[in-house]
């Protein structure tokens, strides 16, 4: 299916929300200190791509994503099953591996995007946005790697 670029911001801006309604709901029934903080966090980063992507289509300023972005993950995300949705019985390694596997479905998303519009200026937003996305991603499994896997 092929977008115009309106169509794609708003897209975009539609899945921003649906993640940040998720880790604020989610946030609100969880029963954990850090794991509704962690959540709480979530919703805020995503908060602000739905700001960046609003002001991306107010200012039509599609260079403002993705500049200090880690490159690589572990591949810690991959290798972990987590629940279709969270209860409010939900553990901090529950959450940790549902939200680095939502991290990893907007990277996905947001590639194909960047694919879609290759050689426009979207493909850069579309590409900061993934990385950014992708960030969010590897900071959970360095931080699922430091507080749940353990080396012995």
């Amino acid at each position: 299916m092929s977008l115009t670029v309106e169509q794609a911001l708003k897209v975009a801006i539609d899945a921003e929300i649906r993640a940040y309604t998720l880790y604020n709901n989610t946030s609100k029934k969880v029963t954990g200190a850090g794991t509704k903080t962690m959540l709480v966090e979530l919703a805020q980063q995503e908060m602000g791509h739905r700001k960046k992507l609003e002001n991306v289509v107010a200012k039509k300023d599609f260079k403002v994503l993705g500049k200090t972005i880690p490159k690589e993950s572990r591949g810690i995300a991959e290798f972990l099953v987590t629940a279709e949705d969270l209860d409010a019985k939900a553990t901090t390694q529950e959450v940790m591996i549902f939200a680095m596997k939502e991290e990893e479905k907007a990277f996905n998303f947001y590639t194909s995007l960047k694919d879609q519009f290759l050689g426009t200026e979207l493909e850069n937003l579309f590409s900061g946005l993934a990385a950014e996305e992708r960030g969010h991603k590897i900071k959970l499994e360095d931080e699922y790697e430091e507080h749940f896997m353990q080396w012995n």
